[in-house]
């Protein structure tokens, strides 16, 4: 009960927090002794809690969670250091994965030194289907098809002491290599193409800055976030890229006119529309409206979001819910925002600290990953934690990750798109780089569930009483509610039945019959097939025979057999 009378204290407490109650029919689930079995499955549940009616219960509850599965393979080996391709004098000539990016099919990752790797996707690996283009060893789910030494044709020293950024604009299908002082792009076509020569192409008119930060591509636009400058735009047009203007505090009407700009995201709402959102060093989190039009780019502060230093990170999919890490004098911690843009407000649904230090975070449609060096976080849209206090962490390891990617459908040419499209739901594994190697992770969402267990040790009945609740979010014209949530009620009963098998090995049984049952009606499906041939095949023999008996006659009419002779008896005198 200690949870019905938590959520009545927070809802006291929070004051405007509704709960819709609903209740479903009661129900009887049996299980076998000794055998844990999963009796009820609750996809729709944000968080459950289970109530037992008596002691030694041998059911309970288990979360929503998330598992994964990952395949690496390695790419950079220790031969590749044997016959150097780069300056020896530079302080990067440490060869190792810094970086990566999502082209068709495959990935484009870059070194510390400044070496491209074009590696395509083996699908039947991925998906485990066959038909696809095979790369590198079979076996594994990507190979190289092609690496650049990018480092050959660097303009300045400057850029060959600095770590590079890559980016890619499929729109051009081109890739951006990003410094904080220089820019070069290349055709990705080239490299698809293995031919001999790639040309490289450097942006004419990039602005030089002190540091640099997240840069992307947004429908033909190159934003780069620039520390204390603010955020850097470029037009991509035809053939080359032509700088545009820089974002400060002024475009927002704001009063500063430095934005510390350490990180954004950018959602689009329709044409010429965007959500955007910065996270800057001292103000924190700014939401945004952002309108690009003949008249250039205009932008309206859509949300105003209370202050909050120390900014990370922060990265947004569905444009609702908003993930934001930071870091206040050593201590790391996460937020999730509910922002609604239509009614221009926003609640706080989640704020966690971290016992790991935060990196980075990418966000899904249903959850984000928030990343730390070897430990990764993945926490659910609308956790509620208020809520539910008591759910563990969904915690998994990937040592030395240094970047990923979730697929994206965006590619819309992409073969693996359609080989996914009836099988995957949405961004269903993301894949990467470490230092020296290529991984791809896929992860499978297991709902909340009621998983019961009695061994022949139990004590007690055999047959208990359960009240379930689970929660789940309001939704209301397409958005969701942060002061609403429905609260489900159940209440079954679970039978233990003792039994010389298991309900598997009964239905393996019940397999096994089947099939003896379906040989049977075949065999005896033959025997009848064959016996009627015969049966035919003996009625037309007889046939041919009274055929042959009408054609034996003489020219008298007498028929020449047996019974046709006759003798001449002599008289004697």
């Amino acid at each position: 009960m200690f949870y019905l009378s938590l959520l009545f204290q927070i809802s006291l407490c929070l004051g405007e927090l509704e709960i819709i109650e609903t209740k479903e029919s009661s129900e009887t689930f049996t299980t076998h002794m000794g055998e844990p079995n999963i009796i009820y499955w609750i996809p729709q549940a944000e968080d459950a809690i289970l109530i037992p009616f008596q002691q030694n219960s041998f059911c309970q509850i288990r979360q929503q969670t998330v598992q994964t599965e990952t395949q690496q393979f390695t790419i950079i080996q220790q031969d590749d250091f044997k016959d150097y391709e780069f300056e020896k004098d530079t302080p990067l000539n440490f060869r190792e994965f810094i970086g990566m990016v999502h082209v068709n099919d495959g990935m484009l990752a870059i070194t510390s030194d400044a070496v491209a790797y074009l590696i395509k996707f083996n699908y039947d690996n991925v998906l485990q289907k066959q038909g696809f283009t095979m790369y590198g060893n079979a076996k594994d789910f990507a190979g190289v098809t092609w690496k650049a030494n990018l480092q050959t044709v660097l303009e300045s020293i400057e850029a060959k002491e600095e770590l590079p950024q890559l980016v890619y604009s499929k729109q051009n299908n081109w890739a951006f290599v990003i410094y904080s002082d220089s820019a070069q792009f290349f055709s990705v076509s080239q490299m698809e193409e293995n031919i001999k020569n790639m040309y490289v192409n450097y942006v004419q008119n990039w602005v030089k800055r002190e540091e640099r930060g997240l840069t992307k591509v947004i429908d033909g636009y190159l934003f780069s976030a620039v520390g204390r400058a603010g955020m850097d735009i470029y037009e991509i047009k035809e053939n080359d890229v032509y700088y545009r203007q820089t974002i400060t505090f002024r475009d927002f009407n704001l009063k500063n006119e430095q934005l510390e700009l350490k990180d954004f995201a950018i959602v689009k709402a329709k044409v010429g529309q965007y959500q955007i959102y910065l996270l800057d060093a001292k103000q924190g989190l700014i939401v945004a409206y952002m309108f690009i039009n003949k008249e250039g780019f205009q932008f309206e502060i859509a949300v105003d979001i209370e202050s909050q230093k120390g900014g990370i990170a922060v990265d947004t999919k569905n444009g609702k819910n908003v993930f934001v890490a930071y870091q206040v004098n050593g201590i790391h911690f996460y937020v999730e925002y509910l922002v609604n843009f239509n009614e221009k407000s926003y609640s706080i649904i989640t704020k966690k600290e971290s016992n790991y230090r935060i990196l980075d975070v990418d966000a899904t449609d249903e959850f984000a990953i928030i990343s730390g060096v070897n430990h990764h976080q993945i926490v659910f849209n609308n956790g509620y934690e208020f809520i539910a206090p008591h759910q563990d962490k969904i915690m998994f390891t990937q040592i030395g990750m240094r970047d990923f990617q979730f697929f994206q459908y965006t590619y819309e040419e992409d073969e693996l798109k359609k080989a996914a499209k009836d099988d995957y739901q949405y961004d269903d594994f993301f894949f990467g780089v470490t230092a020296t190697n290529a991984f791809l992770t896929q992860f499978r969402f297991v709902p909340a569930r009621v998983v019961c267990f009695a061994d022949h040790n139990a004590q007690g009945s055999l047959k208990q009483y359960y009240t379930l609740q689970y929660n789940q979010s309001f939704t209301e014209n397409n958005n969701v509610s942060p002061n609403k949530i429905i609260r489900t009620t159940k209440n079954f009963t679970v039978q233990i039945v003792t039994t010389y098998l298991f309900a598997q090995q009964w239905r393996l049984i019940r397999i096994l019959l089947i099939l003896l049952g379906i040989i049977i009606l075949i065999s005896i499906g033959i025997i009848i097939y064959q016996f009627r041939k015969f049966r035919i095949q003996e009625l037309t023999l007889e046939n041919e025979i009274d055929q042959e008996r009408k054609k034996q006659v003489d020219d008298s009419g007498f028929k020449l057999n047996d019974s046709s002779v006759i003798m001449k008896v002599q008289k004697v005198e």
